[in-house]
């Protein structure tokens, strides 16, 4: 047990007196995900109030349609009385958003809509999809289009748009289920693939640990004494990340959703995401921990481990996918029982079973996965590539 806490003490004490690695492990993965998670928030939040206002150049702009077009602040409509090719010209050029010409008499023609002989009209708009305010001036003024078509043609209408049943915690648990999983686990590996290859590709290249192998420390206690040190470092990076995740995700929604909020979470629930964060981390250092014994040297480990972070991606986001488990069997997979969790959890139907499974079997793993190292330990040919 001494020969443990001695190479937690040294691990932690290469890691936490070094002021750079302290800070780019730990403290800048949260503050930058808050940023710009933040800053992506506040740009879509401009996108969808609409501030921006788009010039239309408009040619016999027919009575029937000039108040509704009023309404929409975002379009400046002027009549246009020049030429064809000068407006054409404009828009191509970016000086205006959209040139629309109406047939000159479109209100007498929709008055007859009724006749058997009655032809549609033909509308001609010219924007410039390269130009994004021309593309969004366009989508504006033919929703508005649109949405007069209906009025004058209504057979039926669904009741003040249908009746929305979802409350706001439903809607946040839907975003929350959706989004989490895969960036937590990203996040985890990338924590783990801070510190991992270092402290294990890392000492075999420099050969300190050689002779760390030679000193009576049994190879057992290094190995578990390695894991568990940059499993808490790790965790450390893991929740700082998430914590950064966490608090931006109503600035990033809030051009999106109004009401998103993170109240109806309990303690229990933070409790146990902690929980699967802390057995996950075990797992993937295990994993990471095995692979850079292979390797020579940090950059041969970081190319060996490199190819899982795909692995986890594409986890996460069948956890998303699948919603739920069908069979609580699944949550006994490793690294995809922590997404099913986590998506569990977000989603607020997590099962006690499910969480047992999860706990347990990444334990497991992790407890085999300590035991493969330590087996490496004691190859000589694996320590001293011989």
């Amino acid at each position: 047990m001494k020969g443990i806490i001695a190479i937690i003490k040294k691990e932690f004490a290469r890691f936490f007196l070094d002021r750079r690695m302290l800070i780019t492990t730990i403290l800048l993965p949260g503050i930058l995900i808050y940023v710009v998670y933040t800053l992506m928030g506040s740009v879509v939040s401009g996108l969808v109030s609409g501030d921006s206002q788009y010039a239309v150049a408009v040619k016999n702009m027919p009575q029937s349609l000039s108040p509704l077009f009023s309404t929409v602040q975002q379009l400046q409509i002027t009549d246009a009385d020049g030429n064809d090719d000068d407006y054409k010209a404009q828009v191509e050029d970016g000086r205006l958003a959209l040139y629309v010409v109406f047939p000159e008499d479109f209100d007498e023609a929709i008055a007859d809509k009724n006749d058997p002989a009655f032809q549609t009209l033909q509308i001609e708009m010219w924007y410039n999809s390269a130009d994004e305010n021309s593309s969004l001036a366009y989508s504006l003024f033919v929703g508005v289009l649109d949405a007069y078509e209906e009025s004058i043609a209504n057979l039926f209408d669904v009741k003040d748009g249908g009746y929305d049943l979802a409350s706001d915690a439903s809607v946040t648990s839907y975003i929350l289920s959706a989004v989490v999983p895969m960036v937590l686990l990203v996040l985890l590996f990338s924590g783990c693939m801070a510190v991992a290859p270092e402290s294990i590709a890392g000492e075999k290249e420099r050969g300190t640990l050689a002779t760390m192998l030679v000193t009576p420390v049994k190879r057992s206690h290094i190995a578990i004494g390695k894991i568990v040190s940059l499993s808490c470092i790790s965790l450390l990076s893991g929740v700082s990340s998430f914590l950064g995740l966490i608090l931006s995700l109503p600035n990033l929604m809030q051009g999106a959703f109004d009401g998103f909020s993170l109240s109806m979470f309990s303690v229990g629930d933070y409790f146990m995401m902690l929980g699967v964060m802390l057995s996950t981390v075990l797992l993937l250092v295990g994993v990471i921990s095995c692979v850079s014994a292979l390797a020579k040297s940090v950059k041969e480990a970081s190319s060996y481990v490199g190819p899982l972070n795909i692995i986890v991606i594409v986890v996460g986001l069948l956890s998303s996918f699948a919603g739920g488990a069908a069979s609580p069997l699944l949550y006994l997979i490793p690294v995809y029982n922590s997404a099913m969790i986590v998506t569990d959890i977000m989603a607020l139907s997590v099962s006690p079973l499910a969480f047992a499974l999860t706990m347990l079997s990444n334990i497991v793993v992790a407890g085999l996965l300590v035991f493969l190292l330590t087996r490496m330990f004691n190859s000589e040919k694996i320590m001293f590539n011989k």
